[in-house]
């Protein structure tokens, strides 16, 4: 509920005129100070953290109707032409493109799109000499929706994409990567007011898009509880993406309103660092709703516009940070799919758990197995050959047995040599046979000629079948 709250106060704001919030504000690229137009004088100022706003001049206009500008200080950019001074200006909600030129401060409508609400909060970004919009927030549903801007037909075109394609680019981390050329979705949110399951519905996936072959992949999940955290407790999220690092400047502290801050490394495995302010600054103010007082990015540093209180002398003056100094200040924290320590440990106790239960399972069906077959194997044998194969079992380290041993085992040894013959061949056949239904295709019996007496043979269990009967 509270969220929806958020977003319709923000639109509330984004397309409410009221007389005090007039203008058009952005920062200019590559630059700490941000422009602001004046929707009702057209008057152009910049403000530079150490003078303020400055008045520039009157912004002279070719195909510009002011009142399809809507008031707002957020989701405006700016994207140089060529290293000109020429520069294309993009506001969301609108899909508006104007083309402003800071030589003579002139603008220009460049776009014929008629439709806006559709994709606020959106994120727009520069690949080459082309503009991308992907994703927003409008008419009480989130969006996936990709377009590419037509210079020629003067529209935002729709782009197809396979592969991983997530339900919805919003309230996540998302940017541009130049030098890895990639798109990258960094967890976000499916909304939909008018279906109740999917009224807030987080998807903490990371998904990398390939311009080249058109395609979402999902390269891993948001598992670091740091950042899940600043995901599911900031109403409003303010990050900086300088095209490899996502900047998250945190408020744990009520005090001091950049207490901490949060910093992902797309081009290093996604390893996330705790920058944590070693009492160095103390910020006076929280920056309030000026958008030109938050923290934010100018190239390789952050800037802070907002006054602070060094410790040494009390006197005020502003902050400025090297990116490369943050990090050597900041403490490791793992990766961003890196799981928490009592996942891995759960990981790990299930796959032992299953390990375990994967050997038991084995050791019982083997059982199972050596049961079926010793029943079987009871089950056909005579009375006669059941005795024969417990003797063979017996004898089988002692070697070879020969008849005369088979026919004093079973006290056949007092009747005639024929009669003798006859049960020692019987009961042979008998036990080879049987046998054979069960063990199909492999011999029963190593027989060999008697060495004392050549008239007769000598018996022993083939060494598979012996080892297979063994155990039961």
């Amino acid at each position: 509920m509270l969220k929806k709250a958020s977003l319709f106060l923000l639109f509330f704001i984004l397309f409410g005129f009221s007389a005090q919030a007039q203008f058009i504000k952005w920062q200019e690229e590559n630059s700490s100070s941000f422009l602001r137009l004046n929707l009702n004088s057209h008057e152009i100022s910049r403000f530079n953290p150490k003078t303020g706003w400055m008045r520039l001049d009157t912004l002279h206009t070719e195909d510009v109707d002011f009142k399809d500008l809507m008031p707002t200080s957020e989701g405006v950019v700016e994207f140089r032409i060529n290293k000109t001074s020429t520069f294309y200006l993009t506001i969301h909600c609108t899909g508006q493109v104007y083309l402003l030129d800071k030589s003579n401060w002139s603008l220009k409508r460049l776009d014929k799109t008629f439709y806006r609400g559709a994709n606020c909060k959106n994120s727009v970004f520069m690949r080459g000499d082309e503009l991308y919009s992907f994703g927003g927030y409008g008419f009480w549903h989130s969006s996936n929706i990709l377009t590419k801007y037509d210079f020629i037909g003067k529209e935002w075109l729709s782009i197809s994409a396979d592969g991983d394609v997530p339900a919805s680019i919003f309230d996540g981390l998302v940017g541009y990567a130049p030098k890895k050329d990639r798109f990258y979705v960094l967890s976000t949110v499916e909304m939909n007011d008018t279906e109740k399951k999917t009224a807030f519905n987080r998807d903490y996936g990371m998904y990398e898009y390939d311009f080249f072959n058109q395609k979402f992949t999902r390269i891993g999940e948001v598992k670091l509880q740091e950042i899940r955290d600043y995901l599911n407790t900031k109403a409003s999220k303010h990050y900086y993406f300088t095209g490899r690092y996502f900047i998250i400047p945190d408020k744990p502290n009520q005090e001091y309103p950049y207490d901490t801050m949060l910093i992902i490394d797309i081009e290093d495995g996604f390893k996330v660092y705790q920058w944590t302010n070693p009492h160095r600054i103390f910020l006076n103010t929280h920056g309030g709703e000026e958008v030109e007082t938050y923290m934010r990015v100018k190239g390789d540093s952050l800037i802070w516009s907002s006054q602070i209180e060094r410790t040494v002398n009390r006197e005020l003056a502003f902050s400025h940070l090297l990116i490369s100094q943050v990090l050597r200040e900041s403490s490791y924290l793992g990766t961003l799919d890196e799981s928490p320590w009592y996942e891995k440990f759960s990981v790990a106790l299930i796959s032992l758990v299953s390990v375990l239960i994967l050997l038991v399972g084995i050791q019982l069906y083997r059982r199972y197995q050596q049961n079926k077959l010793k029943k079987s194997i009871r089950f056909m044998l005579g009375a006669n050959e059941r005795l024969f194969l417990d003797f063979l079992i017996l004898n089988y380290e002692q070697g070879f047995v020969n008849g005369h041993q088979i026919i004093a085992f079973f006290g056949k040894h007092k009747s005639s040599p024929e009669s003798q013959r006859q049960f020692r061949a019987k009961l042979i056949e008998n036990f080879t046979k049987t046998l054979g239904l069960i063990f199909t295709d492999q011999d029963i019996l190593d027989v060999q000629l008697d060495e004392r007496d050549q008239r007769m043979f000598t018996y022993r269990l083939q060494p598979e079948i012996y080892k297979k009967l063994k155990s039961l």
